[in-house]
């Protein structure tokens, strides 16, 4: 097969192109491809309209919603220009591309979550990310000076290479901060992997409220071979919420109190249902035994396959909830299936894909959210998975 991205020659069982790192789909086999290829939410699917985006995209609920979703981008060239990642070097000049629009409205924001690099210079995991911190901070000239101290006090506390929330209530994010200081001071082991914590240009007809991004092709090295990849781990903040106070309340308040998400959700919850994706993703990192994703190439590429492959069709999610579930069989004497059981925890958690399958990860993030609301009122049925998770990040 042919890469359509690039015209590189392919394995026909390729998942990916080796020399652009494109996602080949097995609908390149019969010579097609669908730039903007979209797994389907539900009654709300919606597809994504950055014209070279490919995504996969995984959760599902009911109105407003929070959806995890799983993406790896491919952007061809859209007003390229250059940025020099090391000043000491007056040719080091690197392609750089940008996918989405900036700021058009009142609840937008001027940040662009997804810039592309090709040809950069790549030895080690400082140089990865120094781009992502310098793409990061290449934006920040018109941001408030109050929240670019917010944004440092987060990359500072809690380890994030990059943080951009421009547009954003100073106070609003200042509470976003302590959502991460709660989790990391639980799971101090959990820090250094996200990358980026972003606004993102995404209206409500998209149907997330924040979103998880474990796997983002940044760049690509200037080598025959483009290896190594650099790998951002993105949290992503849908701007028509959370530069919305009132209208985020709304849902949150809403989808809380019809049962759709865990009592007692907050207009801060829904990163914390986030940063549960997150700790699954780790847990299957670990799983596999791969310390890193920032930087992909020879040595690790047949693993990070797998791993992308796993944690998009739920089968470690789903390993880990049944184990969760015997445990919880084995200590209390209950006629309960597992669908009832999950269902304890919100009717998020049995969310379900547009073919009729169950999103286990969803069940993961949902038991997450509910612990970190509720502790020890949660839910047995979150207490028990989160238990689970817990052990699985621990090595246990």
């Amino acid at each position: 097969m042919v890469c359509p991205k690039c015209g590189n020659l392919v394995d026909a069982n390729s998942k990916f192109c080796n020399k652009c790192g494109n996602p080949i789909n097995e609908q390149q086999s019969q010579n097609t491809f669908n730039s903007n290829q979209v797994v389907p939410i539900e009654n709300y699917n919606r597809s994504i309209n950055n014209k070279n985006n490919k995504m996969i995209l995984i959760g599902v609920g009911v109105g407003l919603l929070l959806v995890f979703l799983i993406t790896f981008v491919i952007v061809k060239n859209q007003g390229k220009y250059y940025f020099d990642t090391n000043p000491n070097k007056s040719n080091n000049e690197i392609a750089k591309t940008s996918n989405t629009s900036t700021k058009k409205g009142k609840y937008s924001t001027a940040i662009v979550y997804d810039n592309t690099y090709s040809g950069v210079k790549i030895s080690n995991d400082k140089d990865a990310f120094s781009l992502i911190e310098k793409d990061s901070v290449s934006q920040k000239d018109n941001c408030p000076s109050e929240i670019r101290k917010v944004e440092d006090q987060i990359i500072n506390n809690y380890g994030i290479t990059a943080v951009n929330l421009c547009e954003m209530d100073v106070d609003f994010a200042k509470e976003l901060g302590n959502v991460f200081k709660k989790i990391y001071e639980e799971y101090p082991s959990v820090r250094g992997y996200i990358t980026n914590l972003t606004l993102v240009n995404v209206s409500m007809s998209d149907n997330y409220i924040a979103a998880f991004m474990p796997v983002f092709n940044f760049a690509t090295a200037d080598t025959a071979s483009t290896y190594p990849w650099v790998i951002k781990t993105q949290v992503l903040l849908n701007t028509s919420y959370f530069l919305n106070k009132e209208r985020l309340q709304s849902s949150v308040s809403e989808g809380s109190n019809s049962g759709h998400f865990p009592k007692n959700s907050t207009i801060y919850s829904p990163v914390a249902h986030e940063l549960g994706h997150y700790l699954s993703f780790l847990a299957m990192m670990k799983h596999y035994e791969l310390n890193s994703i920032l930087l992909v190439d020879n040595s690790n590429i047949n693993t990070f396959y797998k791993l992308y492959d796993d944690f998009g069709k739920g089968n470690y999610s789903l390993t880990m909830i049944n184990e969760a579930f015997d445990k919880y069989k084995k200590d209390v004497n209950t006629s309960m299936s597992l669908d009832e059981w999950r269902q304890t925890i919100s009717n998020y958690a049995l969310a379900k894909n547009n073919s009729g399958e169950y999103i286990y990860d969803e069940t993961i993030a949902e038991s997450f959210h509910d612990v970190y609301l509720n502790g020890d009122n949660a839910s047995d049925a979150s207490k028990y998975i989160v238990s689970v998770l817990k052990a699985k990040l621990e090595g246990r």
